[in-house]
């Protein structure tokens, strides 16, 4: 617990030290993020969110705030916010035939595998308190931190048991932490931030894809599914349009679940913090009439892996991808197309080790009825100069590339019931199949959210997929106080 305290007086005096004479004018905290899009396994995607809004929005539940010091001569303005729950989640993994008897070989290698093929235990229960901090120096800038305490009790259902041993239960983890400096029409965004493209909602939005992911830490809230990129972001206004440039010195990879590292034999090579490592984005958007567009590009490390030279452990390699959003108003309806395409080192699509070229698309509607907001969506997933040879099968498995098409629905909706709109429910589902329409994944999230009191809620979340005859349940529970 002594380094807990000294981790958390270190973060609240860093972003003390942050307000300089820099100001802020009034912003909605994280506006326009849209869809969660959480990847359960490398190919296809499992939410790990249910606090979403509608219409591409997302409100980071900035609790009702109160200001710490107001000083008029200097404009000088802090504010404290955050929440604090207890939670209890449970899962459990049952393996496929197939894929235990590839576990249980590793295992006769000495290698690490799951001790039984159906697993099932509490991986969280305990106390979890964000905490927020806002600051304003007059119009000319905004700072803004939050950070996750975790307190855990429960142990990885991974752990062997003759390795299982007591560990620290309490961590720290960062959500954000930037400083936005405002220019006129231009403003710099600096520090550690979730950045959300495209105007879909839903599992699978090909364009949001700047922020690695994070598969292996459970939570119910939206910021949480991402890792936070550390970089600089300069966005123009243009009249009706806006320009986005983002430089990241040092690029995040994906955190994947704990059962898929065991395929994961080798050791990881951690790429070098050099400048040719990093990633930068950019994006152009605007509005003419009833029609919202923007074309994206980003350039840098892959944040899924590929493999090294022996097809054994994880490597990253760079990629390009050129991606396309379009939104569309007809009336009560909107239309919707989300595009991205990745242009990997393989150009030829020869290297076993290394991912193809391939692109994915989303295309369809969003609508309200009854008050509850509704997204269906149809897309597809094509790995370009696929191979289906026995290496390439072997090693297309690890990289997320296991058939040349694949086909995917996808259904979000949000709705409010009883007075005052005291119960929310968030249902997501999609469902994949392969190119002869035989089906390979399903996956259901369901999210109830009853409002007890003013900052006092209780929250019940069922999760289940089904990917290749692995199934994967997920059930979390909490009440949560925001301050």
């Amino acid at each position: 617990m002594k380094k807990t305290f000294y981790l958390i007086v270190t973060v609240l005096f860093l972003t003390g030290i942050s307000f300089q004479p820099v100001r802020a004018d009034d912003f909605d905290d994280l506006a326009g993020l849209s869809d969660p899009a959480d990847e359960l396994l490398t190919e296809d995607a499992a939410p790990e969110s249910g606090n979403l809004g509608g219409d591409g929005d997302f409100d980071l539940e900035m609790a009702e705030e109160e200001d710490y010091d107001d000083d008029e001569s200097s404009g000088l303005s802090i504010s404290f916010g955050g929440y604090l729950k207890t939670l209890t989640y449970w899962n459990e993994e049952h393996y496929s035939d197939e894929l235990w008897e590839r576990y249980q070989s590793m295992a006769m290698f000495g290698l690490p595998a799951p001790e039984e093929q159906k697993i099932s235990g509490f991986n969280n229960v305990g106390t979890r308190m964000q905490l927020k901090l806002e600051g304003y120096l007059g119009d000319h800038a905004r700072l803004f931190s939050a950070f996750n305490v975790n307190y855990n009790l429960a142990e990885s259902l991974h752990d062997s048991s003759a390795t299982r041993q007591e560990e620290d239960n309490t961590d720290i983890r960062m959500v954000e932490s930037f400083v936005e400096i405002y220019e006129g029409s231009r403003t710099w965004k600096i520090g550690s931030q979730l950045v959300t493209w495209g105007y879909m909602e839903g599992m699978e939005v090909p364009t949001d894809r700047l922020n690695a992911r994070d598969q292996s830490y459970k939570s119910t809230e939206y910021e949480d599914s991402k890792l936070p990129a550390a970089g600089i972001l300069m966005v123009q206004n243009l009249g009706d349009h806006q320009f986005e440039v983002m430089y990241i010195p040092v690029s995040k990879q994906d955190k994947s679940p704990e059962f898929s590292e065991y395929l994961f034999t080798g050791e990881e090579e951690d790429p070098e913090n050099r400048p040719n490592n990093g990633k930068w984005a950019t994006r152009l958007s605007g509005t003419v009439g009833s029609l919202d567009a923007s074309i994206s590009y980003i350039e840098g490390l892959d944040t899924a892996p590929d493999l090294n030279a022996s097809g054994d452990g994880k490597v990253y390699r760079r990629v390009k991808s050129p991606g396309l959003d379009l939104q569309f108003n007809f009336g009560s309806f909107l239309g919707k197309l989300s595009y991205a395409w990745y242009l990997t080192e393989d150009t030829d699509g020869d290297d076993p080790y290394t991912k193809n070229n391939w692109s994915q698309y989303a295309v369809g509607t969003e609508f309200t009825v009854g008050g509850s907001t509704i997204n269906i969506y149809a897309g597809q997933t094509l790995i370009e100069e696929f191979k289906d040879d026995e290496v390439s099968e072997q090693t297309n498995f690890l990289m997320g590339q296991l058939r040349e098409r694949t086909d995917f629905i996808s259904g979000h909706i949000n709705a409010d019931f009883l007075t005052g709109n005291a119960l929310n429910l968030v249902l997501m589902t999609a469902g994949y199949w392969d190119e002869d329409g035989e089906s390979v994944q399903s996956v259901a999230r369901a999210t109830l959210k009853y409002k007890i009191a003013d900052g006092l809620e209780v929250l019940f979340s069922p999760m289940y997929s089904d990917f290749m005859d692995n199934t994967f349940t997920d059930v979390q529970a909490e009440v949560k106080y925001s301050f």
